[in-house]
């Protein structure tokens, strides 16, 4: 799936829907969503911190974290990746955000606590095959 700033590949399992400018790819069996938002970085010199970012946005949300306890994540070629995970009301949440000086992505998950592990293998392969435009262009 190939979008503006980013390219990914999605299961054949997940239907994708677009909302907004937030795009969400939806399990139905086992029951997930994926939603990815990104946006083209305009002025690199205000370049926001990705683990701040992502902090702020889970502070926002009500679940507050230190950017020292976010995972660094590597396996995205040529970005900076962070996540952060926890289960809350009987669903497991998952976040990324991943950035380079092209495009930032935030990258959602949710499912029922009890299916987590039937995701696992999905969720890292999708995370696997993420790929940042850079320098202008899709890679």
């Amino acid at each position: 799936m190939v979008e503006k700033t980013f390219l990914l590949e999605v299961p054949d399992s997940f239907q994708t829907i677009r909302e907004g400018d937030s795009l969400q790819c939806v399990s139905r069996e086992p029951a997930g969503v994926i939603v990815l938002t990104s946006e083209e970085v305009t002025d690199t010199d205000s370049l926001p911190s990705l683990s701040r970012m992502l902090a702020g946005f889970l502070t926002r949300s009500g679940h507050p974290v230190a950017t020292d306890e976010l995972l660094r994540v590597s396996s995205v070629p040529g970005c900076h990746g962070f996540s952060w995970q926890y289960c809350e009301g009987g669903n497991y949440h998952r976040f990324w955000l991943f950035g380079n000086e092209s495009a930032w992505l935030l990258l959602t998950f949710v499912c029922p606590e009890a299916e987590r592990a039937s995701f696992q293998d999905v969720l890292s392969e999708v995370v696997n095959s993420i790929r940042l435009r850079s320098d202008g262009s899709d890679s």
